[in-house]
């Protein structure tokens, strides 16, 4: 445990402005707590729990999320590169706005009717990942891997920069537009003309 957190629970606290690079964040508690401009970069947050809490500005690149609950917190305008989000423990919920979750992993998890609001996804990968009815607003998918991935009713209407193999992924009724809509033929031997 870091010498900054000296309690294991911690409930409607803010903190901000404060760095937690390279801390050891283990078993700690967070309810309806806010983190503002703070950074967790590179940061062990396993076996941690947030809920209900609310990040703005913060840098969380490559933080570890082994065994972590993370239920109905709010990630805004964040650094949230290269996280293995499948480590994360129990019913999963987060709302992204303006977030960079660029090499992201998400293997196998139910993003069930997520909102992604404004986020970079470059050469992030959604392996077996639920992602149906979730909405990807104004997202830029630029190399993400798609494979096994149910993207039912999923609104890419806006998104962009995405390839996804219609026949590796279920796609019924997802929502895309013309011209991001074209790659969805690239990888049918014909020719557009």
């Amino acid at each position: 445990m870091t010498s900054y957190f000296t309690y294991e629970e911690y409930e409607d606290k803010e903190f901000t402005g404060l760095d937690f690079s390279e801390e050891s964040i283990r078993d700690i508690s967070f309810f309806s707590c806010t983190f503002e401009r703070c950074s967790f970069q590179y940061a062990d947050l396993s076996l941690s729990s947030f809920d209900n809490c609310d990040f703005s500005n913060c840098n969380l690149s490559l933080v570890k999320l082994g065994a972590t609950h993370i239920f109905d917190v709010s990630f805004t305008g964040c650094k949230l590169m290269g996280i293995n989000w499948g480590n994360v423990k129990g019913l999963f919920k987060a709302d992204f706005t303006d977030c960079i979750l660029d090499n992201a992993v998400f293997p196998d998890l139910n993003l069930q009717q997520f909102s992604f609001d404004d986020c970079s996804f470059t050469g992030a990968s959604f392996v077996g990942t639920n992602l149906s009815h979730a909405t990807f607003d104004t997202c830029d998918l630029k190399d993400c891997l798609f494979d096994s991935a149910n993207l039912t009713q999923a609104d890419f209407s806006t998104a962009y920069g995405y390839t996804i193999d219609v026949s590796k992924n279920i796609i019924t009724r997802a929502k895309f537009s013309l011209p991001e809509a074209v790659s969805l033929l690239q990888n049918f031997d014909i020719e557009i003309v």
